[in-house]
């Protein structure tokens, strides 16, 4: 038994109608994500292993979920690409690894249905003239985006004010797939507010919606049963407990629990992560920076999503000042430049489990990152070198040997002693 919203749309995407009724579901099919997209790219192949009418639903909630989004998009919801960790265990509950949750087209779809269901309930008990627990989330201070328009314009990326929410999106799709992608879209999440329940009517300002509620969880997120509540205090002919203190009190505990809910997850995958790479000494991936200060670099891992400290004190190609404006480390000599966003080679140094840190040594960076070089400072490598270093897995360099002295040059040694 649930609660569904049944709605109509348009064939530009507009809402018609919708309404939120009791209901019992009843499984046709069981999906997972993967097997969906599996079945929008390879339609034939699933074509007898399905109903006919599972195996033509399913491209169409593709039309419809895609339609909602594009529509989403263009009336100027901001959307971040941050990466989301999947821990892989073994039978014995062990971590075998870990991957970076691709955002498909199947999550896409669901995520569509379940923003238009949060929504056209909100718009429902709007229409009703209730105060309820909303979702919301306040617009950024205009000093944090006056800073992150110097950010963005510090890593090279021209822009205009930050200020304007379509800057934003423009900016988030310029460095889609670059290597600043990660960086950029983190500064511009430390730039949000926090979304938080309450019975404020202030809107949502990512989503750019005026009144939105959380609907489509009630089994994992208490704020969902609250409002799955008063549609059955409705039902049975009661007016549904809207008080607007009660409401307040309830939000700010439920957006408590869930911030505190969030820490825990990530200090367990973070151990987790940590257990499997405390036995890989040694072990060697591509990372990306994610953060700059003056005493070293903060660099996470692209296949394996860990996050792990490299010290200044590590790098011994060069002497490193921090430039504070640009947040970069800038090498004196030779005029390398390590910023937020720049791809680079570590192998894992040290794991401490009871402190829950993990630092890295620096073992290469790309070509494309190493920056021109300041006046006076050595000369570039030869184009042998260069290739060298844009091997597979960026070795080190290996140590130049002596060269043998001639017969000639030891025989006027002898003359000169």
């Amino acid at each position: 038994y649930t609660r569904s919203v049944l709605m109509e749309f348009s064939p530009d995407g507009t809402l018609l109608d919708s309404q939120v009724v009791r209901s019992a579901i009843r499984s046709r099919h069981r999906f997972t994500y993967d097997e969906v997209d599996q079945v929008l790219e390879h339609p034939r192949t699933w074509k007898r292993k399905l109903d006919r009418e599972v195996w033509e639903l399913v491209p169409r909630m593709r039309d419809l979920a895609m339609l909602l989004r594009r529509r989403r998009l263009e009336q100027g919801a901001i959307e971040l690409a941050l990466p989301e960790v999947k821990i892989v265990l073994d039978e014995q509950g062990r971590v075998a690894g870990a991957r970076v949750i691709r955002h498909t087209v199947s999550h896409q779809i669901i995520e569509e249905f379940m923003l238009a269901a949060n929504r056209a309930v909100a718009e429902t008990l709007v229409n009703r003239h209730v105060l309820f627990l909303r979702r919301i989330h306040e617009p950024p201070s205009p000093i944090k985006l006056r800073a992150l328009t110097e950010f963005v314009r510090l890593l090279g990326i021209p822009c205009s004010s930050l200020e304007s929410r379509f800057e934003i999106k423009r900016v988030l799709e310029q460095v889609a797939g670059q290597p600043t992608e990660y960086a950029v879209n983190y500064a511009v999440l430390r730039s949000m507010q926090k979304a938080v329940y309450s019975p404020r009517e202030i809107g949502h300002y990512a989503l750019n919606w005026p009144h939105y509620c959380h609907f489509t969880s009630p089994i994992r997120r208490y704020p969902d049963l609250v409002i799955h509540r008063m549609f059955a205090e409705w039902e049975q002919g009661h007016k549904p407990v809207s008080e607007r203190g009660w409401l307040r009190a309830l939000g700010e505990h439920c957006s408590e629990r869930e911030q505190r809910a969030e820490a825990a997850e990530r200090e367990l995958v973070k151990l987790k992560l940590l257990h499997y790479l405390h036995d890989r000494i040694g072990y060697r991936m591509q990372a990306v920076i994610t953060g700059v200060e003056e005493f070293g670099l903060f660099a996470q891992g692209v296949e394996i999503p860990a996050e792990g400290f490299i010290a200044v004190s590590s790098l011994h190609d060069d002497h490193y000042r921090f430039d504070p404006a640009s947040r970069c480390l800038i090498g004196f000599r030779q005029g390398h430049k390590f910023r937020l966003g720049d791809p680079v080679v570590v192998e894992v140094a040290h794991v401490d489990l009871a402190r829950r840190e993990l630092e890295f040594r620096l073992v290469g960076t790309p070509p494309a990152t190493r920056r021109a070089q300041a006046p006076g400072s050595r000369p570039k490598p030869s184009r042998k070198k260069a290739q060298a270093a844009a091997s597979a897995d960026w070795q080190a360099p290996p140590k130049k040997r002596k060269k043998k002295k001639s017969k000639k040059a030891k025989k006027s040694k002898k003359k000169q002693k």
